[in-house]
């Protein structure tokens, strides 16, 4: 197992003893390592089907595992190792179904930065198919709705209604989902940014923008929050966007 796959093995897996002596041989420190074997016995073998079978799912089938959309993610590199796109498609194609359930909660966190899809040598839509693999997993009940997946709604919503979306208005929308307290404002019901139950860590990161705008681009904004703006025209042309989306199958409001 090359080194920078270690995150792949359970912790409960890992031995390693103070002192180890194999045939009379010390072989303590750094080749005191052992790894459990483990057992696997249950593969799905129309997971990988269904995959396929998802308009992003397609290029799966040119995966040769060289690791490289692994090695380009910021997710797996900076934030948490155990988010490894080559691996997820490695499980996906043979269907082990409870090893991608143990990796569940962190196989929605792709930033789409796209970096994986640049660099793959055999043109993998990586973050199409983690996506199709996704839907898949949801479908067959292994997973509840991922963050990611709802965010993409809430989204949708505000686009399809409005025909724009309003950036303060989206991102303590969104917070409010997330069960914190957002304050609002007694007569639109609109959120009012950094009051209520808002993480500190939200408010110094939007702070800091702010502190470089001019007036009148804060007063544009402040404007938008309160009603929000509308593409011109967009009453016509939600009459067809919602006769497409109906077409292919997705749920109109």
């Amino acid at each position: 197992m090359a080194i920078h796959e270690r995150s792949l093995v359970e912790p409960e897996r890992v031995l390693r003893k103070e002192r180890l002596v194999v045939d009379g041989i010390d072989v303590s420190g750094d080749w005191n390592l052992i790894i459990l074997p483990r057992t696997i016995n249950d593969y799905d073998l129309d997971f990988y089907d269904e995959v396929i079978a998802q308009p992003e799912g397609k290029t799966i089938v040119n995966c040769y595992q060289c690791s490289y959309c692994t090695a380009s993610c910021p997710v797996h590199n900076y934030w948490d190792e155990r988010y490894n796109p080559r691996h997820f498609i490695y499980l996906a194609r043979l269907g082990l179904i409870d090893e991608l359930q143990k990796r569940a909660d962190v196989m929605w966190r792709c930033v789409s930065c796209h970096k994986c899809t640049h660099r793959c040598p055999k043109g993998v839509l990586v973050e199409e198919v983690l996506k199709a693999i996704l839907r898949v997993m949801a479908k067959k009940g292994i997973i509840e709705e991922y963050p990611s997946k709802k965010f993409d709604k809430f989204f949708m919503d505000s686009v399809y209604e409005h025909g724009r979306i309003e950036d303060g208005e989206l991102l303590f929308g969104w917070i409010e989902k997330q069960g914190y307290q957002v304050a609002k404002d007694p007569i639109l019901k609109k959120p009012i940014p950094f009051m209520g139950g808002v993480p500190q860590w939200l408010k110094d990161l939007a702070i800091k923008p702010i502190k470089n705008m001019n007036i009148g681009f804060l007063i544009l904004n402040a404007k938008h929050m309160l009603f929000h703006p509308k593409t011109k025209n967009w009453n016509r042309f939600k009459q067809v966007l919602r006769k497409v989306m109906e077409e292919e199958g997705v749920f109109a409001h």
